[in-house]
């Protein structure tokens, strides 16, 4: 559809003006180091809209509900202006990603106008009220400091719709425009006299008095009008209190083979500050990797700091996730990849007497930071570094410096970690961590468990689970459909593939970040990012797989 100069007139109406592409709700869900509802998956059967919401959609600031923004429409043609003016994000921009509930692919905020009563399916009416403020959680969304801003100043914000008749609507159905009260007053207009020529009078006495604008918003020119008041915005676009992902530009200065399955990675900021953070113990970063940057990976930190630093990647061509693959396989000397700031949430507990550290194979990079720290420290520490054989030693410059406060067990000589040993000669002031796969894990907490040592005093971390197993089937109780894994697949890609925007960090069952409700069914549970009170209800879809069929909340 074209702007609002259109010939559209009470003679022409009703009119067909465009079809729904998808119909999405969402729950609120932990993100971005708050609460959002902006994630919301697409339904294949009707959904019913009622004064309130769209099904049982789910907003996580009040100032986004209630009945004037029930419904929340945006124009899918704007995703492919998002994609040309930031490449770089270009895979985030799809359907679905500003949180909407209605996608259509005509309509747009220059063709919509407030008061437009719309007839969706054949019973639904909504009524546009407002234009969508755009806040903050966008810039998380989209890792754009600044995507709020954008957003508003391109008016590519999408609308909100009261609603007047109940009923169901689904993907395929016809929206019809009823009736056209002010044809003047396109959103988009509103848009402008909201947020750039905010000192028209004229407009500010007609909005003030719209009846079928909100009321929220009717106050703000009202305001503007009787009181000279005028909101500040930046909270809305700026504020919060997650940080937004910033990515910065390295260039790979040396790649070096450290054991048969190891490289390790020596990457320089191309841009280099003057105060560069120091590697703290347990940091780590994330890369985007792939033509276009969307594979996301986490690694371990060896050492270094934020302008230059050190990487560890071991490759299992079997297991191997496209991130290890990528970077043995296609990344050279001279490449520039994005990393995000390094982040630690593997640290070493401060109030400890003793500190053991068992690493297996690559869990080895998780400790050396740490090590190197407490070694400056005078801390009591010891490292327990198992290996398959002596070959599969890895950065031994950084052992050697450790003296005897580290231990290399060769696997292939028969040496073999002696956890009850080991456990058994400590005290309620030594923490143990541990890095490596989950067998590893299991045999330390099944010795404390025998030897009564504090299971608060373990902390862990993996850098691989097991994530292939038997095939199995997902049904999707919101959506209706149903999705089958294969062995070698893991749900957290099936479900992606389907399109739901489901969020990750780790992909290992470390951070948790990708549980997904379980309806019913039985659950393969791997990972220890999902704390065992939540397992009857939740899965990590990263990690963790069904048993035969499951049914999710999806």
């Amino acid at each position: 559809m074209g702007s609002i100069t259109e010939d559209i007139s009470p003679e022409t109406l009703p009119r067909h003006i465009d079809t729904i592409q998808q119909v999405r709700t969402g729950k609120i869900k932990p993100a971005f180091g708050e609460s959002t509802g902006i994630f919301k998956t697409p339904h294949l059967s009707p959904v019913r809209v009622s004064f309130q919401r769209c099904g049982d959609d789910e907003r996580a600031w009040e100032g986004h509900a209630g009945p004037d923004n029930a419904v929340h429409h945006y124009a899918s043609q704007h995703y492919e202006a998002w994609r040309r003016e930031l490449p770089d994000r270009a895979h985030m921009f799809e359907a679905g990603a500003f949180g909407e509930n209605i996608v259509s692919g005509a309509m747009t905020e220059e063709s919509v106008c407030v008061g437009d009563v719309l007839r969706f399916g054949g019973d639904v009416l909504l009524q546009v009220s407002k234009p969508r403020p755009p806040c903050y959680k966008l810039n998380h969304r989209f890792e754009v400091k600044d995507m709020s801003l954008r957003s508003q100043n391109a008016r590519r914000t999408g609308w909100y719709y009261r609603v007047l008749r109940e009923g169901w609507i689904q993907a395929g159905d016809e929206i019809v425009l009823v009736e056209r009260r002010n044809p003047a007053w396109s959103v988009a207009r509103v848009q402008g006299k909201l947020y750039s020529d905010i000192k028209d009078e004229v407009a500010m006495r007609d909005l003030a008095y719209l009846p079928e604008l909100s009321a929220e918003i009717r106050n703000i020119f009202l305001n503007r009008l009787t009181k000279k008041l005028f909101v500040d915005d930046s909270k809305r676009l700026q504020g919060g209190k997650g940080s937004v992902l910033k990515w910065t530009r390295y260039r790979l200065v040396s790649k070096t083979r450290e054991t048969p399955r190891i490289y390790s990675f020596v990457f320089e900021a191309v841009t280099a500050v003057k105060q560069p953070a120091k590697v703290q113990p347990g940091s780590h970063v994330r890369v985007k990797l792939g033509k276009e940057g969307k594979l996301v990976r986490a690694y371990s930190v060896v050492g270094g700091d934020a302008n230059r630093f050190e990487l560890g990647v071991a490759l299992d061509r079997e297991e191997s996730r496209g991130g290890s693959k990528y970077l043995h396989d296609a990344v050279e000397p001279g490449d520039i990849l994005s990393f995000s700031d390094m982040k630690s949430d593997f640290p070493v507990q401060e109030d400890a007497d003793c500190h053991i550290l068992v690493a297996g194979g690559i869990g080895i990079t998780a400790f050396l930071a740490a090590a190197r720290s407490l070694q400056e420290q005078g801390s009591m520490y010891h490292l327990y570094y198992a290996v398959r054989s002596a070959e599969d030693v890895a950065f031994g410059r950084f052992l050697q410096a450790m003296g005897e406060s580290v231990t290399v067990l060769d696997g292939a000589r028969g040496q073999r970690l002696d956890i009850s040993g080991i456990l058994e000669k400590q005290n309620e002031r030594t923490h143990v961590y541990v890095c490596g796969p989950d067998r590893l894990l299991s045999a330390i907490t099944t010795a404390a468990k025998d030897l009564n040592f504090p299971s608060s005093n373990i902390h862990s971390e993996a850098f691989a689970v097991e994530t292939s197993g038997d095939p199995f089937s997902v049904k999707l109780g919101k959506s209706g459909g149903t999705l089958d894994v294969k062995a070698e697949e893991s749900l957290l890609d099936v479900l992606r593939d389907a399109g739901f925007d489901i969020p990750s960090t780790c992909e290992v069952g470390n951070c948790g970040s990708c549980k997904v409700d379980v309806c019913s069914g039985k659950v393969d549970h791997r990972g220890t990012g999902l704390p065992q009170e939540e397992k009857k209800d939740a899965m990590l879809s990263c990690v963790s797989r069904g048993v035969g069929t499951i049914t999710l909340d999806l």
